[in-house]
């Protein structure tokens, strides 16, 4: 029932999620997250290029391991490890 005060929320909003970005960890709260955005936890300020690729791949503890690509996104469980590779495509 909603008191109209605006405190009443679904269960499991606002929920910090522990994953691991290159070996270091990271807090998130997104349920979901893009490509983009597990890039620039990997690489912050920096953003795929014509010549500048990034290769995410991810190891879930609780589902499929996997990769991600640009227009994806992936459902975050604490503890899912992922690691993110920058190509120079010279």
């Amino acid at each position: 029932m909603n008191n109209g005060n605006g405190t009443d929320q679904a269960p499991g909003q606002n929920k910090t999620y522990s994953i691991i970005v290159n070996g270091r960890p990271r807090e998130v709260t997104e349920h979901k997250l893009t490509y983009l955005q597990v890039v620039q936890l990997a690489y912050p300020g920096e953003q795929p290029t014509e010549k500048v690729v990034y290769t995410v791949t991810f190891s879930n503890p609780h589902g499929h391991d996997g990769t991600l690509v640009d227009g994806q996104n992936v459902e975050i469980k604490n503890g899912i490890i992922f690691n993110v590779k920058k190509t120079d495509q010279s």
